[in-house]
């Protein structure tokens, strides 16, 4: 997996020698009710090549984190005899070829439309700590730790706006709609004691920066 990642990096610096560079910061949001706060969060850096006016290709590194709703198992008489905590990551290498269709003039306020398809590759952790409580002796209290790591490839899809904000330089703002490919739930299901199956694929909302060079002078 580690050759296709660095084949992609490849590939984009060749192409990169003749082409417009810019460089991306990217934060999202994604919801789901069986992580604490509804959400779990991603965050990442990336390097789109304009290899074409539509066609505009992305290699990015990001990273996902959520942890779980604890879950407390209890007896007949409501004392709880064991709590559950997982959380999980991801760290996750993508590969977009980012197709964008013209909503305007290329000047500063004007938007592009934009499909993002992605190709991802990823390593898993999730992380998981299950507590026994014995009621009749309190102080009989054990806790064991269990961590799984994997690795994954996956699919996802985005669409969003990329807006042009100056017309002195390259930079825009993108506000995407995203459905992840990357599924911490398998992992997650392996260390969380409440015999759930876990899907973390869903809907999430991302703002990408992107910033490039001063635009030359006609």
């Amino acid at each position: 997996m580690k050759k296709k990642t660095y084949g992609f990096l490849l590939i984009l610096f060749s192409v990169s020698l003749n082409a417009q560079v810019r460089g991306s910061v990217d934060l999202g949001l994604y919801r789901h009710t069986d992580f604490q706060e509804s959400v779990y969060i991603q965050g990442g850096l990336g390097l789109e090549v304009k290899v074409y006016k539509f066609l505009k290709p992305e290699l990015s590194v990001s990273y996902y984190y959520g942890s779980l709703e604890d879950y407390s198992k209890l007896d007949d008489q409501g004392n709880v005899t064991s709590v559950s905590t997982a959380n999980a990551s991801a760290l996750n290498f993508g590969f977009t070829p980012k197709i964008c269709i013209s909503c305007g003039e290329y000047s500063a306020g004007d938007a592009l439309l934009q499909i993002l398809p992605i190709y991802n590759i990823a390593r898993i952790e999730a992380q998981g700590n299950y507590t026994a409580i014995n009621q009749s002796s309190q102080a009989q209290i054990t806790t064991k730790k269990e961590t799984v790591t994997e690795w994954q490839q996956s699919i996802g899809i985005g669409v969003g706006l990329d807006i042009i904000l100056s017309d002195k330089n390259y930079d825009s703002l993108a506000v995407n709609l995203y459905y992840t490919g990357v599924n911490m739930g398998k992992a997650l299901g392996r260390v969380e004691k409440s015999e759930t199956r876990y899907d973390s694929r869903t809907l999430g909302l991302g703002l990408n920066y992107y910033f490039g060079f001063k635009k030359k002078k006609n």
